[in-house]
């Protein structure tokens, strides 16, 4: 019987509370390994500062919690876009071996291929890299989108030399995947995000604040679909909806068609305040986890296609063509009890149906983990 892995997280992000997609995607991931019987230990890199309730909460959360303060990024290497090691310390990289020389870990997991670095010279261990996203090319994504590039992006040369350094490259979805098999020679497995299943064993949820609603934080890609979907709702009064998350913290946020702004503590208290959750999304890279989550609380769902890219959806109201697209499924929603009735079992079904594909996922990776 082999033993269970101790395994090293290494992420630029908090993981608790996880009340944003990668600080999500963080906790479900290290959950997954600890619910399979892996000693699962959490390094953060500062970059969003440790406040003491974080603090708190993620050495609750971890069967360990290192700390290393964020500083600042090396000058950019090159004139359109980062270099891979721009943004990772040579003080990461050898706390992370400190580390592993105290007590090895069978693996070390490195969230986002620019903090790759910390992989090298790592002896007797199996190095893995979650990619969350694919950051060659990030720029001429946004470009395209309309966007200004920000935070890290980079080529998808430098980003081939980061998943080099990994034994095993993880995508988040299958069409990343894909991309990545094109990008290095390293084994690329796909493991998505585990919608959770609360409505299982949820009570009934009491009279919600709003018919619609959209939970966002402040990303561009985000604003960006928050600002279309406004725009077309500013022609339709009668459709009442409401907006939460960290979005509401942004300047740029400027909206025709009044919607409810509404401050939630958790993901939960947002799911309960609508009957039904929107998500415009135009563009954009990676999973949308917070489609994940709508599902995995049980709500019925109208979005993009965009918004489901990855998750094999099958209904109409999850593949409209943009934000204008919403409306028509809206009104058959605020109107038609048939048409609520059967976007919730659509919206259930594909929450179980890629809640078993992403189990299959965990346990492959469990499994080479172990080996």
């Amino acid at each position: 019987m082999s033993t269970a892995p101790r395994v090293l997280l290494v992420a630029p992000m908090h993981s608790h509370p996880p009340d944003q997609g990668n600080a999500a995607r963080l906790a479900a991931f290290g959950a997954q390994l600890r619910a399979r019987g892996a000693w699962v230990e959490l390094l953060y890199y500062g970059l969003e500062g440790l406040d003491p309730h974080r603090e708190a909460a993620m050495r609750q959360a971890w069967d360990g919690f290192h700390h290393l303060p964020a500083q600042p990024h090396a000058p950019q290497r090159f004139p359109g876009f980062w270099g891979l090691d721009d943004w990772c310390p040579a003080a990461l990289c050898r706390q992370v071996a400190a580390l592993h020389a105290r007590q090895p870990y069978q693996a070390v997991v490195v969230n986002y291929v620019w903090l790759s670095r910390v992989l090298e010279g790592l002896p007797n261990t199996r190095r893995v890299i979650d990619t969350h996203d694919l950051f060659g090319g990030r720029h001429q994504v946004a470009r395209r989108d309309g966007l200004e590039p920000s935070w890290y992006f980079t080529s998808p040369a430098e980003e081939a030399r980061g998943l080099a350094r990994a034994d095993l490259v993880l995508g988040i979805q299958a069409a990343e995947s894909a991309e990545l098999r094109r990008r290095t020679a390293v084994p690329v497995l796909t493991v998505g995000h585990p919608p959770g299943l609360g409505f299982l064993h949820a009570a009934p949820a009491a009279a919600p604040l709003a018919r619609f609603g959209l939970l966002a934080s402040g990303n561009p890609w985000n604003l960006r679909s928050a600002q279309a979907l406004d725009a077309a709702l500013a022609t339709a009064p009668e459709l009442d909806w409401l907006l939460a998350g960290g979005i509401l913290r942004q300047p740029a946020l400027r909206l025709r068609s009044h919607p409810r702004r509404l401050a939630v503590a958790s993901a939960a208290a947002f799911y309960a305040a609508v009957d039904c959750v929107l998500n415009p999304m135009q563009g954009g890279t990676g999973l949308k986890v917070k489609t994940v989550e709508a599902l995995g609380f049980g709500a019925p769902v109208l979005g993009t296609k965009d918004a489901f890219a990855g998750l094999a959806a099958e209904h109409p109201a999850h593949q409209a063509a943009d934000a204008a697209a919403l409306l028509p499924f809206m009104r058959r929603f605020a109107a038609e009890p048939g048409f609520r009735h059967e976007l919730a079992l659509a919206s259930r079904r594909l929450a179980l149906r890629y809640a078993a594909e992403v189990d299959r996922q965990y346990d492959t990776l469990m499994a080479l983990l172990e080996g």
